[in-house]
């Protein structure tokens, strides 16, 4: 009969997991702390554990990294009450085969455990486990940063569980999400928690260079390689070293740049502009972007082939929208991170502070919720944060949000006024603009945004878009200038 180890100090969550084991046919071993566990593993072979962070007489993460030093091939499931960024990737870089978060959900347990029990070596004796014995040592992760990813909805736990596994390889990583979802803290997570931890995290915006300089930044110069070019350069990618070079927005970098940094990524060299002598790359690229590739892709503005090489490893970081009570934790989070920077001593957020926060649609994300804490902070009067001090952007909220052409064509309306008041002080500009003014700028620009939304929707799909849109597909092809 297959057994199952429990390791919980909890008497209810031991009855619970019993009840499914034996339900599913197994039998449950029980121990109450990490002393029993490890006596009962020296006697008994179990196909798989389910242990506890929190334990009365030692740290489960230690416990983990004996079972997987002695019995490297037996899965072992890790529960925390605290379901913290820094836990996850210590739990997953230290072996473990999944992480669960109380309270738990007994139908995905069941899931699980029928998943851990099917794999091949699920099966493997004790003494078979010895043979196999490989020594695994993990350093301690130490919290270096000075803001972290905090998150215990189960979107994000799935984000620090992949972000462990990443911290152990050197592969090239795809962040995706909106702005303001917290991409970079991902990236130098995933640096700080890796090997390469002492070595430099440089972030390069391909949206902040003008494309004229962005090789240079990237790849570095010689000296005479162009006008203006007095001294020798060195790039982003060389300065990184062993490191780890970022490149956010990458959606943004211009064509023919896709080609020299796709032949960077599956060669590992590059030269600086005007040398012809290779440098070998050395350090991780990760890269962010906020827009959907794919669409990009299909739209002609971004490689196919880089997108693929680029698409190997990619983390999508939901909005905060869709993090559920993440917002109450960011929130408090916020609030300690506020009264130090501005000397501020609020104790507490009111219910109905909180309520009005988790209410709102979050178009900034996680920036937009700080910054918003940030200036309750500033502006409140008390040790306590209300909802009067909560200030949030009236259109998004979510009483507001526009539901017919009629409210959007009141945004737009809003916008468009917006752009003439500042174009009538600058009466010079509309003059010297001509034909092509601001009249002809606007509708340009409500046309591209309702085209790029229209693909994003459809995943790329010309024909789809074309269809939503109410557009002929060769009249989108002849405004997307296929």
């Amino acid at each position: 009969m297959t057994k199952v180890l429990i390791v919980d100090d909890e008497h209810a969550i031991c009855q619970a997991f019993s009840q499914i084991i034996n339900n599913a046919g197994h039998s449950p071993l029980i121990a109450a702390d990490g002393t029993a566990a490890l006596n009962i593993l020296q006697h008994e072979t179990p196909s798989a554990i389910f242990l506890d962070v929190q334990l009365p007489d030692m740290n489960g993460l230690e416990i983990l990294e004996k079972i997987h030093n002695s019995h490297p091939e037996l899965p072992v499931i890790m529960i925390t009450a605290h379901g913290t960024m820094k836990t996850a990737m210590q739990a997953m870089q230290r072996g473990a085969f999944d992480y669960l978060s109380k309270p738990l959900e007994l139908e995905h347990v069941r899931r699980l455990l029928d998943k851990v029990l099917s794999r091949p070596s699920a099966h493997l004796t004790q003494q078979q486990s010895k043979q196999n014995n490989t020594t695994s040592k993990h350093s301690a992760i130490e919290n270096n940063t000075p803001k972290t990813l905090i998150g215990n909805s189960p979107a994000m736990q799935e984000i620090f569980k992949l972000m462990g596994l990443l911290t152990t390889n050197d592969l090239t990583v795809l962040l995706c999400g909106e702005s303001g979802v917290g991409k970079e803290l991902v990236a130098r997570a995933i640096h700080d928690h890796s090997e390469r931890k002492q070595q430099p995290f440089m972030a390069f915006n391909c949206a902040a260079v003008p494309e004229n300089l962005m090789e240079s930044e990237l790849f570095g110069h010689e000296r005479g390689a162009f006008t203006g070019a007095d001294n020798r350069r060195i790039g982003r990618f060389e300065a990184a070293q062993q490191g780890t070079l970022f490149l956010d927005e990458i959606g943004e970098m211009p064509y023919h740049l896709q080609s020299k940094l796709l032949r960077v990524l599956q060669e590992r060299s590059f030269e600086r502009v005007g040398s012809v002598t290779p440098i070998t790359l050395n350090a991780r690229v990760m890269a962010a972007t906020n827009r959907k590739l794919e669409a990009e892709v299909n739209a002609g503005r971004f490689r196919e082939d880089l997108y693929y090489r680029l698409k190997l490893v990619t983390l999508e970081i939901p909005p905060l929208r869709k993090r559920g009570d993440d917002i109450t934790t960011l929130a408090q989070y916020f609030l300690q991170l506020a009264n130090q920077e501005l000397k501020r001593h609020i104790n507490t957020i009111e219910n109905s502070a909180l309520d009005k926060l988790r209410q709102y649609h979050w178009p900034g994300n996680v920036r937009e919720l700080e910054n918003v804490i940030k200036h309750g902070v500033l502006i409140s009067h008390g040790t306590t944060l209300n909802q009067d001090d909560i200030s949030l952007d009236d259109k998004y909220d979510a009483h507001n949000k526009p539901d017919t052409l009629t409210d959007h064509y009141q945004i737009l309306r809003q916008a468009a006024c917006s752009a003439l008041h500042q174009m009538k002080t600058q009466q010079h500009e509309i003059s010297s603009q001509g034909e092509a003014g601001l009249f002809h700028q606007l509708v340009s620009l409500t046309e591209k945004a309702l085209i790029e939304e229209a693909l994003n929707m459809t995943d790329g799909n010309q024909v789809a878009a074309a269809k939503l849109l109410g557009l002929h597909r060769s009249t989108l092809r002849k405004k997307l200038g296929i």
